[in-house]
């Protein structure tokens, strides 16, 4: 029995995060009936489903299956050639094994992570503040830093100690951010300003991120009340030294509501920061818990019957928490009967295993969470001559043709894409389907 493999890829660089499909033919070039098992090997089989199921192929004949690869975007990941392969084994027989190769191109990409020591810092004189670049890409960058306020008026300079930097793949570097007013305030209330650090690179490609200045005046309010009190006594003292009789006429005090109210507005201020903070963490929360929520992905799967009689067949069920929207069954069949493809309880198609071919459907179905996609072989007795088979582990000694009976055999390649049913993904398919 002898056996004979392929396996290519685009020759185009595939940026990591990115998606591409290696074509894998295999030739029986033996006599009897064989089905392979595909195992990838290397770090695509890292990357996702190591088995890729059976491929059955008939006497002197060459069968094909696309295997569609995720290129992770890690920084982990660097660019250049990226060996793989695909080990294909006969279920017949213990010999006949091919593993074939191919080189994945893969790209460079630069991303950088930016961090913010504090959300708010104050001070009356000056104040400072931290960034934290990180470079998550697979090759090394340059970024260049500025900062301003936001409000182009803001009595406040602001300035980096360092406007440029350059990282390895992996490194990360901290920043300071000097902060001046340019008018200190004597007394008054304390003001907020909003100032924003940008690292760009790249050209085009920035972060941005900001924090608040909360600029205080050099007196407190509680020392701004004590030197009013001090200042009351001392024309008091004055008015008295000046009167005829050591008094006159009591002036009424008065008390002014300054220190009152600028206290109440402090306290307003550090509440509204607080409320901010807190928002922020709840908005940091939601997108860690979109981040974990399942992502739509593309999904190839083989369905495989034999049988010498009556009726057979096998299933996919669609994962939890996904739905699949069913585009192409590639079907390869042999034998005399009946082949039926159904979808969620509902019929696809029906034809005789000699004229079986590929089912598109010309709207994509949609199959629900935990329902099936069913092969049916409804293999008729008969008398011509018999492929001899032989069992092995993914086929059951019930199924091998006996003297005499003609095998019915079918194989489908399911393909598609798997949904969440819940998150933005499926909202924005479902956004698709009602513009359609």
């Amino acid at each position: 029995m002898t056996l004979r493999a392929e396996l290519s890829v685009p020759d185009k660089a595939v940026e990591p995060g990115g998606m591409l499909s290696a074509d894998l033919h295999v030739w029986n070039e033996g006599r009897i009936v064989d089905a392979y098992d595909l195992t990838l090997l290397g770090p695509p089989g890292e990357w996702g489903e190591r088995r890729l199921g059976q491929l059955p192929v008939y006497p002197g004949m060459h069968e094909r299956i696309k295997i569609p690869i995720t290129v992770p975007r890690s920084g982990a990941l660097q660019p250049g050639p990226l060996v793989f392969a695909v080990r294909v084994a006969s279920v017949q027989e213990p010999f006949p094994v091919a593993v074939p190769e191919a080189e994945i191109n893969v790209g460079s990409f630069r991303a950088i992570e930016a961090e913010l020591s504090r959300s708010q810092t104050a001070g009356r004189l000056f104040g400072s503040n931290l960034i934290t670049l990180r470079n998550t890409g697979n090759t090394a960058v340059a970024v260049r830093l500025r900062t301003a306020p936001q409000d182009e008026k803001a009595p406040l300079r602001s300035r980096m100690r360092r406007s440029r930097v350059v990282l390895g793949v992996g490194e990360k570097a901290r920043i300071g951010v000097a902060l001046r007013p340019a008018r200190p305030a004597l007394v008054g209330k304390a003001e907020n300003w909003t100032v924003k650090v940008t690292a760009e690179w790249d050209g085009d490609a920035n972060r941005e991120r900001a924090f608040t200045y909360r600029r205080r005046p050099l007196l407190t309010p509680g020392a701004s009340r004590v030197a009013m009190v001090l200042g009351a006594a001392v024309l008091a003292a004055a008015a008295l030294w000046i009167s005829p009789l050591g008094g006159g006429t009591r002036m009424p005090r008065t008390q002014t509501a300054a220190g009152p109210a600028q206290l109440d507005q402090v306290n307003a201020a550090e509440a509204k920061a607080r409320q901010e903070q807190q928002k922020k963490a709840e908005d940091e929360r939601k997108n860690e818990q979109a981040d974990k929520a399942p992502k739509k992905r593309e999904l190839q799967h083989p369905l495989f019957v034999q049988t010498t009689s009556g009726t057979k067949n096998s299933a996919y069920t669609v994962e939890e928490g996904y739905q699949l929207r069913l585009t192409t069954v590639q079907i390869t069949a042999a034998g005399t009967g009946v082949l039926l493809l159904s979808a969620d309880g509902k019929p696809l198609g029906s034809v005789p295993l000699s004229q079986a071919k590929d089912i598109t459907p010309k709207i994509p179905v949609v199959v629900r969470e935990g329902r099936k996609v069913r092969m049916t072989v409804q293999c008729a007795e008969g008398t011509s001559p018999a492929i001899p088979t032989l069992p092995s582990a993914s086929v059951s000694p019930s199924a091998v043709p006996t003297a005499g009976v003609e095998a019915c055999t079918a194989t489908a390649l399911v393909t598609g894409e798997l949904i969440p049913d819940k998150g933005s993904a499926s909202k924005d398919d479902a956004a698709k389907e009602g513009a359609r």
